[in-house]
């Protein structure tokens, strides 16, 4: 099953946002946007429907605190061709999104606390950074296994040989014990009466069998079958156990069974022991993740307090921002992962890993991946969305090695022309000639002050306006796109990047065009090297210039395994470097 789009309406800064790209599960899925987009907002959305029947908002969190203005969330999805709608309002018992996904959020829980201090008869205000103990669950009482096997063998009868130790195969496994808490579903249907007795007749045709065990097993494969097929709740139960442990057919079925016993006669008992198992692998696991991650004289402790199962972090003051960064997020997976019991879910991570240094944030991508490889070899989907600024196309340390990655600042509207994509990208292409490229990069996409003719050269790219290579051609179709650009109308992303590069060049080979070796700037290459240059022999280069070049060196840097042009946009909409582009090129133009 596939997110194809994701809706949101009428939360903190969100009017309308709706993602019309797919969200793939277990894959991490990084949705970027800049600063104040409102990638807090759709966390929020989701934060307030978990757990609930409606969405329940805090006026602090309505679109523009107006009541009239009500919430939603909509799911678009599709499985196997056919496409379908889930949506949760403010409307009583309106969840349907609850039904069919455990929703979780992760978020920072650091907080200021603000305290006096007293001088002299003078107070001063000070704040400090605290963390408040993080409850992971309730505390699970120890419980004692309700199956004993002697038992269950006593009345299952002739074959009891083959029954599996389910004390092993089910209660031992891992993946099972998280699994257990959706087999409930399943198995208060299966002790009723009718569906019972299906199961019970073919139990009886194997204790009842007068042949070997193994021809009895043989015997009674084909009612196993049938009984799995036409039963939804043991189809259901079947596949959880498939998931989960070795055991297939018959022997699943004697699995099945086993426990369907335990349940007629000891369910309390049976699902306490389950929960204190699954309580345990969670408290473990936790315990060993804060193990690994104590590197430092103030360590986290865990704790089983007040009824409940609580980190306690150090002082926030004596550890690493890193570290403690980790420690919450560790922490903050763990209740993920002992609230999500059903077998799809999502989780949302909202901007956890914008701050981190390079080697937290790949310890991070481990705990993320730990938690995706979970759900797929528990047979489950989990739909991991993370929010963030960052965009992994720039971040070596974005290592993901499926992610998949959505820009929400929509640039379609921005793109670039195909003339222009190839002209950019020829300076990297394999088959491109090397004299053409250098003319590429030397009279366009660089300043050059001189006369130049290659437009026959540049015939040989296929789809490249060759008039461009005509002196005055390229830069009258930059002046255009800049004036889109300028007065808020859709334009070339590629070209502004270039019409920035050429006038920061221009405006520091202007003040030293006089000087006898003025011609070296056009043979050093790279625009700093460049500025470098012209700043040693008298110019003066603002620090604006130097800052820019992170927008046009990513986008005249054509990379094709990546998304280039909507990254781009993102960036050339944040209104300070809107202001910092258009105040350079127009200082370009008004000195020209």
């Amino acid at each position: 099953m596939t997110i194809k789009n994701l809706k949101v309406e009428n939360v903190r800064g969100i009017g309308q946002l709706s993602i019309g790209s797919n969200i793939l599960k277990n894959r991490p899925n990084i949705l970027v946007a800049p600063n104040g987009f409102g990638k807090t907002s759709i966390a929020t959305a989701f934060k307030c429907a978990a757990d609930q029947t409606s969405i329940k908002l805090e006026d602090e969190d309505r679109h523009h605190h107006d009541d009239n203005k009500k919430a939603i969330i909509e799911l678009e999805l599709k499985e196997n061709g056919s496409s379908s709608k889930l949506s949760v309002t403010e409307q009583a018992h309106s969840n349907d999104i609850r039904k069919h996904f455990d929703v979780h959020v992760v978020f920072d829980l650091r907080r200021i606390k603000a305290h006096s201090r007293n001088f002299g008869g003078f107070s001063r205000a000070e704040a400090k950074m605290v963390i408040d103990p993080i409850v992971i669950c309730k505390k699970v009482n120890r419980a004692n296994s309700p199956y004993k096997i002697s038992e269950i063998k006593r009345a299952f009868g002739k074959h009891k040989t083959a029954l599996p130790n389910i004390a092993d195969s089910l209660f031992q496994s891992h993946d099972f014990v998280m699994r257990s808490p959706e087999c409930w579903q399943y198995v208060d249907a299966l002790i009723k009466t009718r569906k019972w007795n299906q199961i019970e007749n073919v139990r009886k045709q194997l204790s009842d069998y007068s042949g070997s065990t193994d021809d009895g097993l043989s015997h009674v494969a084909t009612a196993v079958n049938d009984l799995f097929v036409n039963i939804p709740e043991a189809k259901g139960l079947l596949s959880i156990v498939e998931a989960t442990t070795k055991l297939c057919g018959v022997e699943a079925f004697l699995s099945i069974w086993q426990m369907l016993t335990l349940a007629k006669s000891a369910r309390d008992a049976l699902k306490c022991y389950l929960e204190w198992l699954r309580y345990s692998e969670i408290k473990q696991s936790l315990k060993d993740g804060l193990n690994d991650l104590n590197t430092s004289w103030k360590i986290p402790s865990l704790k089983e307090t007040k009824g409940n199962l609580v980190v306690e972090m150090p002082d926030p003051t004596h550890i690493s921002n890193g570290q403690r960064d980790v420690l919450l997020l560790l922490s903050l997976l763990h209740i993920a992962r002992y609230n999500l019991v059903k077998s799809r879910a999502i989780l949302i991570v909202d901007e956890v890993f914008d701050y981190l240094d390079d080697a937290n944030l790949t310890v991070a991508q481990y705990y993320i991946s730990q938690l995706i490889e979970d759900y797929k070899r528990q047979g489950r989907s989990i739909y991991t969305i993370i929010l963030t600024h960052l965009n992994p196309s720039f971040f070596q340390n974005y290592v993901f090695s499926n992610q998949n990655t959505i820009y929400l600042e929509n640039g379609t509207a921005y793109d670039s022309i195909d003339a222009m994509k190839k002209l950019i990208g020829a300076r990297s292409q394999d088959g491109c000639d090397e004299a053409l490229k250098k003319d590429i990069s030397k009279y366009l996409v660089h300043f050059y002050s001189g006369d130049y003719d290659f437009a026959e050269k540049l015939k040989s790219i296929s789809g490249i306006r060759s008039s461009w290579g005509k002196n005055g051609k390229f830069q009258g179709f930059l002046r255009d796109e800049f004036g889109k650009y300028s007065s808020d109308q859709p334009y070339d992303p590629l070209a502004i990047c270039a019409v920035t590069r050429r006038s920061i060049e221009e405006l520091a080979f202007s003040q030293i065009s006089e000087q006898p070796d003025a011609d070296e700037f056009f043979n050093t290459h790279k625009t700093g090297p460049k500025l470098d240059w012209a700043v040693q022999r008298g110019a003066v280069v603002p620090e604006t210039h130097y800052l820019l070049r992170v927008i046009f060196d990513d986008g005249l840097h054509w990379n094709p395994n990546r998304d280039n042009t909507i990254p781009i946009v993102a960036k050339l909409a944040n209104p300070i470097i809107k202001k910092m582009i258009v105040e350079v090129v127009n200082e370009c133009m008004g000195s020209g």
